[in-house]
């Protein structure tokens, strides 16, 4: 009952009916020329003779696609499930011990199927199960054939729709967690490409201020010594071009000033307070609350990773604060408070989950509940431990590494 593949690996229901079909054709034979029991030879070697050819059919036409998509899967696991439903039919029904691998195709579909696929893959499984209960076929046996109780075959029944429904939904959760999880960590890649870039385009900004200062202060010498020279009716010209020039100087100079104060820190050891500063100032809407940072700490390298991670958490604050974020700072710690009314009880425990948000639904924006995700991840790659709670407000408490770099 996952919600997320669209496409399923053609060879992948190709190979698993072959290996099914393999264990059936072993059993039957094993059964015939070893244990010589009794049961409908023909019509049980004509059920697998049939799947068989289709299986061929299925593997010579369809060599070539790779992938099919999930309705198709639907109506092969479906199938499936007929085939060994109506072999097993004929071999004793629920009396028939192999009647657990009913749950193979119940367990696929829960795996890799959208929810109303698997739903439907589940039901078929369900609907089989009770078809096999009416069995008229005694299981094969030596003599003559083996029939359970009624109560007994009515108990295997309930335990294989209680199995199979249990599973699917067991395995749907699992499915679906983990294709959450999978989608927040490509979020955290993403972030920290962002990250990496946004540094790489400041340090080629800053290249460009330095280099690029050169050549605009010749160019501001000649512009001055024209309009020294040149009294006619170019004279409007030159002042326009020592205007412009002026222009492109001061841009360059607060290319320059953003870079130093950006991103002049990547990857460089800083005091934790110097390094808490820098990021403080990249944070969003940084001007609009009151930031205290408080104590000082140990000398850290300031990597992406962690500069990220940590406006991340700011941001949170500031967004949520009343009036004031305080980022209290000593050696190993860092503690960012706000004066807000605190995480809410509810996601209290789940903060740090991927898509867990404690805001109110806005229609101008869309809080997919990852910042915080994305924060502890790169705190953990960083080696720091996190910690959430509530005391006169919203508290994410970082406890760092003891070395010199984490």
């Amino acid at each position: 009952m996952s919600p997320f593949t669209s496409l399923i690996p053609f060879s992948t229901l190709v190979n698993l009916r072959w290996v099914a079909l393999l264990g059936q054709t072993t059993t039957l034979l094993i059964v015939d020329f070893y244990f010589h029991m009794i049961y409908p030879r023909q019509l049980a070697w004509s059920i697998i003779g049939l799947s068989t050819i289709v299986n061929l059919i299925l593997t010579i036409s369809y060599k070539r696609r790779l992938n099919i998509p999930s309705q198709h899967a639907r109506i092969y696991l479906i199938y499936d499930l007929g085939q060994l439903g109506a072999l097993l039919f004929v071999t004793g029904g629920l009396n028939n011990p192999f009647v657990v691998m009913m749950l193979a195709p119940v367990v696929v579909a829960a795996s890799f199927l959208p929810l109303r696929q698997a739903v439907l893959v589940t039901a078929a499984g369900l609907l089989w199960s009770g078809v096999l209960y009416i069995s008229p076929f005694e299981l094969p046996w030596f003599q003559m054939g083996l029939h359970l109780p009624e109560y007994l075959r009515l108990a295997v029944l309930f335990a294989l729709w209680i199995s199979m429904v249990f599973i699917a939904l067991y395995l749907s959760r699992l499915s679906a967690d983990r294709h959450k999880m999978e989608q927040a960590l490509q979020a955290t890649e993403l972030a920290l490409l962002r990250e990496q870039k946004l540094a790489s385009l400041g340090g080629l900004a800053a290249a460009a201020a330095h280099e690029l200062g050169s050549p605009l202060t010749t160019i501001m010498v000649v512009v001055k010594e024209l309009q020294n020279q040149i009294k006619d009716e170019f004279k409007p010209d030159i002042d326009l071009l020592s205007q412009e020039a002026m222009r492109c100087r001061d841009i360059l100079h607060d290319l320059s000033l953003n870079f130093s104060k950006e991103h002049a820190a990547p990857c460089q050891e800083l005091p934790l307070e110097v390094a808490m500063d820098v990021i403080v100032q990249r944070c969003t809407h940084s001007q609009k609350k009151q930031i205290n940072i408080q104590g000082q700490g140990q000398q850290i390298k300031l990597t992406a990773e962690f500069t990220h991670a940590l406006m991340n958490v700011i941001n949170n604050a500031i967004q949520f604060a009343k009036n004031k974020v305080t980022i209290i700072i000593s050696d190993h710690q860092i503690q960012i408070r706000d004066d807000g009314f605190g995480y809410p009880e509810d996601i209290l425990d789940r903060i740090g989950q991927p898509y867990v948000s404690g805001r109110l639904p806005d229609e101008n924006e869309v809080h997919m509940g990852l910042g915080l995700f994305i924060a502890q991840r790169l705190l953990e790659k960083y080696g720091a431990m996190v910690y959430f709670y509530n005391d006169c407000g919203a508290v994410c408490e970082i406890h760092l590494k003891g070395e010199k770099e984490a």
